[in-house]
């Protein structure tokens, strides 16, 4: 059944198989292959040490061990710190407004 089936393919109308087509693929990439096998090993980049690289390293290692020590807050901790919240809220004003707009911010269009 792999065989048996052709395509159409490209504007010469050429008809090819399915077996064709895999062992045409399977051959460029040996070629792929060998030509990767042959290349010159000299293209390797040395980087060198810099003020810059040396900084950007001492960052990434801070945040790097900050988020290592990061540690989730108590549920003690949460509800203290809810109900802290609620009690400002409370307090704030008895008509429930926490933040008043002066009037005179505004203009008149």
């Amino acid at each position: 059944m792999l065989g048996m089936s052709e395509m159409t393919t490209g504007a010469l109308g050429v008809q090819l198989t399915s077996f064709e087509l895999i062992v045409a693929g399977g051959a460029l990439l040996i070629c792929a292959a060998i030509l990767l096998g042959l290349r010159r090993r000299k293209r390797r980049v040395e980087l060198e040490n810099s003020v810059v690289t040396a900084e950007m390293m001492a960052y990434l290692s801070r945040i790097a061990n900050a988020l290592e020590n990061l540690q989730v807050p108590s549920s003690d901790a949460i509800t203290k710190d809810v109900l802290l919240r609620l009690q400002e809220i409370a307090n704030a004003k008895p008509s429930g407004k926490v933040r008043e707009i002066p009037v005179g911010s505004f203009s008149d269009r």
